[in-house]
């Protein structure tokens, strides 16, 4: 395989920036990719998922300005399965609501008024992580269902949640999967195109980043979005500051630890207060 690539193509765009993930995820020409990485994440073998449609594939510039909205990839899959995948590269206030808040809005959506509810089918959603959303885990992949307290038996197939957290990639046996996410994150061409001499499929994708980054309003996208994520960090360190300036018997240290974990400033200071 010739994995040469042009050098009048800029520095390649991070995946790990949502914006580029929905590009690179969310568009229907690299649909087979999707289907690859949802596959590798939900345990399905090759060809089981027969095609996917996106039932929300517009990223437009009013999405990654200002305000940090969720951007998300919805997939329904050919079985009937709806998919949602986020890419969350940092800490974000109160991140397992929000999950099950979409999760469960992704349920309802599903049927109108009147309608029976057999016509639900199940939701899963894939979330991949910078940050330790689930720190009481060393596992880089875990999974969540409702599942009976003592015996442990699904209460249904309706609600599935996948985390996949990028700081804990040693962890992960899983090769396939772990080829997927070295991938997502990689730092520079170097590290794209050693994942990309395993196997064809992550030549094809890093050909698609190849595109997404030499595209001029991507790239301009991808800057506005990580403008509109520093101005977010600059809030929650001030509010972060604060906290600490209120408490005098604990260290800055203490309060950067709960940040990393994804803590939010009033988790961080009910913490501190509780000591």
């Amino acid at each position: 395989m010739d994995l040469t690539l042009d050098n009048n193509v800029p520095e390649l765009l991070s995946p790990k920036v949502d914006v580029i993930f929905k590009m690179l995820f969310g568009d229907e020409r690299n649909k087979e990719l999707t289907i690859k990485f949802i596959s590798a994440v939900l345990g399905y073998k090759d060809g089981e998922i027969e095609d996917i449609v996106f039932p929300n594939p517009q990223l437009k510039s009013e999405f990654v300005g200002d305000k940090l909205e969720i951007l998300d990839v919805r997939a329904k899959l050919s079985n009937g399965t709806e998919v949602n995948i986020e890419m969350q590269a940092d800490s974000y206030q109160d991140i397992r609501k929000r999950i099950t808040y979409y999760k469960s809005d992704m349920i309802t959506d599903q049927i109108g008024e009147g309608n029976s509810y057999s016509l639900l089918r199940p939701v899963k959603s894939i979330v991949v992580t910078g940050f330790d959303s689930v720190p009481e885990s060393k596992k880089c992949h875990t999974v969540f269902r409702m599942l009976e307290t003592e015996e442990h038996f699904s209460f249904n197939d309706l609600e599935e949640i996948h985390i996949l957290n990028l700081k804990k990639l040693p962890q992960l046996k899983n090769e396939g999967l772990l080829n997927w996410l070295e991938f997502i994150n990689s730092k520079d061409k170097e590290e794209f195109m050693q994942v990309a001499q395993r196997d064809p499929t992550f030549e094809r994708a890093l050909q698609a980043l190849t595109v997404i980054s030499a595209d001029k309003e991507a790239r301009m996208l991808y800057k506005a979005r990580l403008k509109a994520w520093r101005d977010e960090q600059a809030k929650l360190e001030d509010a972060v500051n604060k906290a600490v300036l209120k408490t005098r018997d604990e260290s800055i240290d203490e309060v950067l630890n709960l940040m990393e974990q994804g803590y939010s400033v009033e988790q961080i200071r009910a913490t501190l207060r509780n000591g």
